[in-house]
């Protein structure tokens, strides 16, 4: 199976997906939406991959950011073409539906990057309330693709491409209205490089020419080291954003004012007690997502948690979940006790509840 559009019935590939599928012959699109090369996997420490597991909504008008900011949980007057945000969609009952990453390449323009699986349904909830206001939700889907560049080289082969990086997480350069590159980490060492068909498909040989070219799998390992929970579709609706830590990597902002799920986002900030949070672990053997869909406690039994996000790994799995507090100093098991589950750290601090 070669690489093909994650939407729509569309026969044609676009000119990126054309290239990809010549160079590597064996490549899928897998039905989890991430792509596999199909061919062996190198550990050179520089490398890139086209993620497909992503897709963009263009919101496009002079109501752009006013709009996205009476919708969203990030505050859309921080974000410029020189600094991106992380962000939320949710419901009235304060549930997400979607997360992304939020850019605004020009005044008019805001990018919603998030995972292709919820897109068109993300799109199809914001198209009801945009009608009153001076902006339009594009209906293409993969008008842009996402290319990660990752490794303690890909600050320098960016600023050798474009002339300039982006040097702070979730910074963001706008090279053209074709390019984007937003910074992930705080250390440089994974970027984001959002590009139109044509202009993935000029820049990719200079991209991946010296480093190794990855499955993009691999780049949802890197989010479940860096404790960064992306919602898709098996988990829409499922969790608040604390309970994912949003409020810990600048995905919420509580002093922006109202947005849709605002009132119980704030309840559980300042007058509730979190029950559940995000948690990263590991565990060693490789598992099926049907096997943790649900993690358990009480000598697998009791179900603590579910599942956000799994990577296989060689002879073990990680993975990102959203357990019980008061149950994450207890054993906790997969499906039927099969596997114990074991609490890995995260990059940033969680407070005392």
């Amino acid at each position: 199976m070669t690489p093909s559009r994650q939407s729509g019935n569309i026969e044609t590939m676009s000119t990126f997906e054309a290239l990809l599928s010549k160079q590597f012959p064996q490549s899928q699109i897998k039905s989890s939406g991430f792509w596999a090369s199909g061919e062996q996997q190198h550990g050179a420490a520089d490398w890139v991959s086209p993620l497909f597991q992503y897709d963009f909504l263009h919101v496009d008008g002079p109501d752009s950011s006013t709009f996205l900011q009476g919708q969203t949980s990030c505050d859309w007057r921080a974000i410029t073409p020189a600094q991106a945000s992380r962000g939320a969609y949710c419901n009235i009952k304060g549930r997400v539906l979607s997360s992304f990453i939020g850019a605004q390449p020009s005044e008019t323009l805001a990018l919603l990057r998030m995972r292709a699986d919820i897109c068109e349904n993300t799109r199809s909830l914001l198209k009801k309330y945009i009608v009153f206001s001076k902006a339009e939700i594009g209906d293409q889907p993969r008008t842009r693709f996402a290319i990660g560049v990752a490794g303690p080289g890909a600050r320098q082969r960016l600023r050798t491409l474009f002339g300039a990086a982006p040097s702070a997480a979730l910074e963001s350069l706008t090279v053209d209205p074709d390019t984007i590159i937003v910074q992930l980490d705080d250390g440089g060492l994974r970027y984001e490089c959002w590009l139109t068909d044509t202009r993935a498909a000029e820049l990719w040989p200079a991209l991946c020419d010296g480093v190794a070219v990855r499955d993009s799998a691999d780049w949802e390992r890197d989010n479940i080291l860096q404790g960064i929970g992306e919602v898709h579709a098996a988990t829409q609706d499922l969790f608040l954003p604390q309970q994912l830590n949003y409020q810990l990597v600048g995905a919420v902002n509580f002093k922006k004012g109202c947005y849709t799920g605002q009132e119980v986002v704030a309840r559980i900030q300042y007058r509730g007690k979190l029950k559940r949070r995000l948690y990263a672990a590991k565990v060693d053997a490789l598992i099926n997502e049907s096997d943790a869909t649900e993690l358990f406690g009480d000598g697998g039994t009791q179900s603590i948690g579910k599942l956000v996000s799994l990577y296989n790994a060689d002879d073990h799995s990680i993975l990102l979940a959203v357990l019980a507090v008061d149950a994450v100093n207890s054993p906790i098991f997969t499906a039927d006790g099969k596997h114990r589950v074991t609490l890995l750290p995260l990059p940033y601090e969680l407070p005392d509840l």
